[in-house]
């Protein structure tokens, strides 16, 4: 029989825990174990898992930049920090990308199912829309995004995302900049036009995920 609202408290070694503290420690378990499962499952065997659902996501998204007429349009998300500075973090996550960190790569994220850095092409498998997508991400000069290049934001780091048949589906320009409280980071993504909404709000969602946690890990390691 309901009774009531539910209302848990916990007690280990005679300190008393509301039910918020068992839930970050279950999201920090979470966390770790997602992690180790990423790991020893490793990118062969990952593709071959998601293979269906990769199927799947390249026949959706293949059908967009025709679709859109050759029209893009950004999702944006913007953070601030204290704490850290603008050097110190770029110094970190640069480093973790060339050097290739899986660990830090697949953390950021629990839907970064792939993320392999090391041949200077990012090949990614993570949700874009519905489910998994793999695509290929380079990082160069010349990704046309309008309204970047913010003066407040002077290293601008852009790229674009490719399905592996060399369709361009993503556009993505990073801008990072020293503020009054330390550093300010705006992070612009680019879908064709016509994609679903859920595809840009989603992924304002999973930028702001996952540089949260690799913003965590340039602070650890300070």
């Amino acid at each position: 029989m309901n009774t009531g609202a539910l209302n848990v408290r916990t007690a280990i070694d005679g300190v008393e825990y509301g039910d918020d503290a068992v839930r970050q420690w279950e999201l920090d378990r979470s966390r770790a174990a997602l992690t180790l499962l990423k790991q020893r499952i490793g990118d062969e065997r990952m593709r071959e898992l998601l293979a269906p659902d990769l199927a799947a996501s390249d026949a959706v998204m293949a059908q967009l930049p025709n679709g859109s007429g050759g029209a893009w349009r950004s999702a944006v998300t913007e953070m601030t920090v204290a704490g850290i500075d603008a050097d110190r973090f770029l110094t970190w996550w640069q480093g973790r990308l060339a050097g290739g960190d899986r660990s830090a790569l697949l953390s950021a994220n629990p839907e970064h199912y792939l993320a392999d850095s090391s041949g200077g092409v990012v090949e990614i498998i993570e949700t874009i829309g519905s489910g998994p997508l793999r695509f290929f991400l380079t990082f160069h000069d010349g990704v046309e995004i309008a309204d970047e290049g913010h003066e407040e934001y002077p290293v601008r780091i852009g790229g674009t995302g490719r399905l592996g048949d060399g369709t361009e589906i993503a556009r993505v320009m990073h801008e990072f900049g020293d503020g009054p409280d330390g550093l300010r980071i705006r992070l612009t993504i680019q879908f064709p036009a016509n994609a679903p909404e859920h595809v840009f709000v989603g992924h304002q969602w999973h930028f702001a995920c996952e540089f949260t946690n690799w913003l965590e890990g340039a602070h650890a390691q300070a």
